[in-house]
């Protein structure tokens, strides 16, 4: 494995990253509420640097334990790619990820001198680079791997957060089956973000192949209405335990402002009754 980058791109006199490029202009306090890109280096980041090895760790264990989609970009054009952590380990100084389906992803990641990886997980948007990821396999499947970054930025974001549905009042997604378009089946939605979301599906009534890509979903999320949306199958898993049927990570594509509008709206209603429930709970 090589080294991860040590100092800042600044610093090395490195071309900074594609976002800089369509931010220019802007102040990075304001404008980081907005853009799902890296942010570039700047001073005024280095307040939300996290340096310590052993909570790095413990951040990129919990993003693999939640199973949270994890973008990662490959080049200044704004190539990326979505993956997920499915191993950390400390004593090798490395984390392992989810290979992309896609060929291309493929090739474009293990050529990339420089990898930035962006997640959205609880609350706070994280992102860290690596230099030169490696073909490997975890488990039987295939995967690519980096060494543990030596620093992490965490900001506090607003735009995608994903929650977990409460137990009432769930959302449900229907899907169109591949035998006929007008029969759906019906699938509880996990967690949810109006980046994507994960649903939990039934092998033996309804597959979702990875690397899929399903028109026509109807999202209806209590408290806001129906949202007609497409999705990119991007994982499947077995489901936790105790639970039958299987863990399904979906990205949306091609979402419309107002349903983004919606989902945001949804979001932020759910986000606002856990904490509502979190406070009643402390005061009781």
């Amino acid at each position: 494995m090589v080294n991860l980058h040590r100092g800042t791109r600044a610093a090395r006199g490195i071309r900074q990253p594609f976002a800089v490029k369509f931010f220019s202009d802007y102040q990075w306090h304001s404008q980081m509420q907005l853009h799902p890109f890296p942010e570039p280096d700047a001073p005024e980041l280095e307040h939300y640097m996290l340096y310590s090895h052993a909570e790095i760790v413990a951040i990129l264990r919990r993003i693999g334990q939640e199973r949270t989609l994890v973008t990662v970009y490959t080049g200044e054009q704004g190539e990326f790619a979505v993956t997920m952590v499915l191993h950390v380990d400390p004593d090798f100084d490395e984390a392992t990820f989810d290979m992309p389906v896609n060929p291309e992803a493929q090739a474009r990641l293990l050529g990339a001198h420089e990898l930035v990886f962006v997640v959205f997980f609880e609350n706070i948007k994280v992102q860290f680079r690596a230099q030169l990821a490696q073909a490997t396999t975890y488990e039987g499947r295939a995967a690519f791997r980096v060494r543990l970054p030596t620093q992490m930025l965490r900001l506090q974001r607003r735009e995608y957060f994903r929650v977990r549905t409460p137990i009432m009042g769930k959302a449900t997604c229907l899907v169109p089956q591949a035998n006929g378009a007008a029969k759906y089946e019906s699938l509880q939605v996990l967690n949810i973000s109006v980046g994507g979301l994960a649903v939990l599906s039934y092998p033996h009534n309804f597959e979702l192949p990875v690397g899929e890509t399903i028109r026509n979903c109807f999202l209806d999320l209590p408290g806001v209405g129906p949202v007609n949306v497409a999705f990119r199958v991007v994982n499947v898993y077995e489901a936790e335990e105790g639970v039958e049927g299987r863990r399904c990570g979906c990205q949306f594509v091609d979402l419309p402002p107002q349903a983004r509008m919606m989902l945001q709206r949804y979001v932020n209603r759910v986000e606002a009754e856990q904490r509502k429930a979190l406070n009643n709970a402390k005061s009781a």
